[in-house]
């Protein structure tokens, strides 16, 4: 099948388009995004409140067969029924459980795992002249829990509409006495809030309700807890997760960053607007360094002025990690003050913190603290290289700064051929040498977060310089070790070489293009020249 313009990734986004998506690739088989209760609802014959009475093993010829996971048969006494008709005091509620022999998966279809005498909500259909309930669909969704729900107990909860009873359930988990079940709780309304990562959740719960009822869970003395509430006051903003940082330079850098998706532009922090004095308070607290550098980074993008304030003292605290913290969101303040403490930090004994420098230029896009990244290009620790890296990678290549560091970097094997390709794509000729060998060679970093293939980035950028020389120069043999490089595209996919021989027809070069359309063809372990027959018929609808 022809795959046109194919993004080639390395690593996982949290965040790529629904249907190829985030949990399509992060577990590389497309998943289909979660669903509101509205729809969850539509498709559901019964809806009930029951405890788990027994579970085992069944044969189900309706099911279909995947090797690490098998049919179980759970039996639920009814508490209440919520949606549908039953009289029966025990469901059998049939679904996919993990097999206790899987020995590794490539796939997982919607499966549950029910715990003995626990309680839960289930979303069930009845198949015609069934006497058992079934899942309600075979492929898991992004929200890979949907259509059951655990309870704190077996108390009747029931309120005007389904929507209600539910928010009464999750309210009474989050009171709990024991902390799964809180963190369940408070996972559970995040997810069905959740405006920040709209492919994995749903925006059943009004956010801020939401907000309001986690809130004073944030001052939990239990750690996981607070840590829990936190991460929902945060609003999962770029700032309080390390893995998206290149996903957030990508979206709000002044260059592009081939491969990755980007997040929202405009993404808002509501929960550290609404409650900002709370979380400086526990960055102030005696809580874990972890919670509280937590409490810091929350605060990302709420740019509430008195911050600058409480960022101070943060900022030279002994704790390595709340001054990692401190110094992300410094991103929100730029300016001479922000550039004097980067300067300091940039220097920090813990690596963590000088990582941290350069997310925070990048965020900010500190275009006068280049030098800095400039300078932590050589850091001794791996990771400050890779973050100094994807910043400087963010900003416009055209400002002179930056260009020096590249130009100065291009023979650093760690982060070949990222800066040769972001020089090349500004005005690529005099990088025609250097981006055919590196397509030639498939030139890789050794220190890479991900995105595009750079050799397949160099090769686009080779391509689109090639298409503006004139028929006679195409011609005259100049150019033929960049088409020689060219026609080593590799399988990216059938469109490049669909391209390239549609280029070659198009500049008279019919020689050319039936020797790479024999060489494409032997190669190929499919029925390419199916493609090149498509440009015989209309080489132009090719040029790009």
């Amino acid at each position: 099948m022809q795959v046109d313009k194919l993004r080639i990734t390395r690593c996982a986004s949290l965040l790529l388009a629904v249907l190829l998506v985030w949990a399509g690739i992060g577990h590389g088989y497309p998943v289909g995004p979660a669903l509101s209760l509205k729809e969850l609802v539509a498709q559901a014959d019964v809806i009930f409140k029951g405890t788990v009475v027994s579970s085992r093993f069944v044969e189900d010829a309706s099911f279909k067969t995947f090797a690490d996971f098998a049919v179980r048969e759970t039996q639920f006494r009814v508490v209440s029924l919520l949606q549908g008709e039953s009289s029966d005091a025990i469901i059998r509620f049939r679904h996919y459980a993990e097999n206790p022999q899987s020995r590794g998966r490539m796939y997982q279809p919607q499966y549950y795992r029910f715990e003995p005498k626990r309680t839960y909500i289930v979303f069930a259909k009845q198949p015609e002249e069934a006497e058992v309930y079934h899942q309600l669909w075979v492929n898991h969704k992004t929200k890979e829990d949907q259509g059951v729900l655990l309870c704190a107990d077996e108390r009747l909860r029931t309120a005007t509409s389904l929507k209600e009873t539910l928010w009464l359930e999750l309210s009474a988990l989050i009171h709990s006495a024991d902390r799964d079940d809180v963190c369940y709780g408070v996972h559970q309304l995040d997810q069905m809030s959740g405006e920040e990562y709209p492919w994995g959740a749903t925006q059943d719960f009004e956010r801020s309700r939401v907000l309001a009822l986690v809130r004073d869970l944030a001052r939990s003395s239990d750690p996981k807890i607070a840590r829990a509430a936190i991460t929902v006051i945060g609003s999962h903003n770029p700032y309080m997760s390390d893995e998206r940082t290149e996903y957030w330079l990508a979206t709000i850098g002044s260059a592009e960053i081939p491969g990755l998706a980007k997040m929202d532009v405009q993404m808002k922090n509501m929960g550290g607007a609404l409650y900002w004095q709370d979380l400086v308070t526990i960055a102030n607290s005696r809580a874990s360094a972890k919670t509280r550098a937590l409490a810091i980074r929350a605060l990302g993008l709420v740019r509430e002025p008195r911050l600058r304030t409480a960022l101070e003292p943060w900022l030279a605290h002994k704790d390595a990690e709340l001054r990692a913290a401190a110094t992300v969101l410094l991103a929100d303040f730029p300016g001479p003050d922000a550039r004097q403490h980067l300067v300091v930090l940039a220097d920090d004994p813990a690596p963590a913190v000088r990582a941290c420098v350069a997310r925070a230029i990048g965020f900010s896009q500190q275009s006068n603290s280049i030098d800095l990244l400039d300078h932590l290009l050589v850091d001794e620790d791996s990771t400050v290289r890779r973050m100094a890296c994807v910043s400087l990678l963010s900003f416009s290549p055209t400002t002179p700064e930056l260009t020096r560091v590249f130009q100065s970097h291009l023979g650093q094997a760690e982060f070949k051929p990222l800066f040769l390709n972001a020089l090349a794509r500004e005005n690529p000729e005099p990088y025609l040498g250097a981006l055919a060998r590196v397509v030639e060679e498939k030139t890789e970093p050794q220190n890479w977060g991900g995105g595009e293939i750079p050799a397949y980035t160099a090769w686009k950028i080779l391509f689109s310089y090639l298409q503006t020389q004139s028929s006679e120069t195409l011609a005259s043999g100049q150019a033929d070790q960049y088409l020689d490089a060219l026609e080593k595209v590799g399988n990216y996919s059938s469109s490049n070489p669909r391209d390239i021989y549609a280029f070659y027809i198009l500049r008279g070069m019919t020689d050319r293009a039936k020797r790479f359309r024999e060489k494409a063809n032997r190669a190929a372990r499919y029925d390419l020249d199916h493609y090149f027959k498509q440009v015989d018929q209309n080489p132009s609808h090719y040029l790009r």
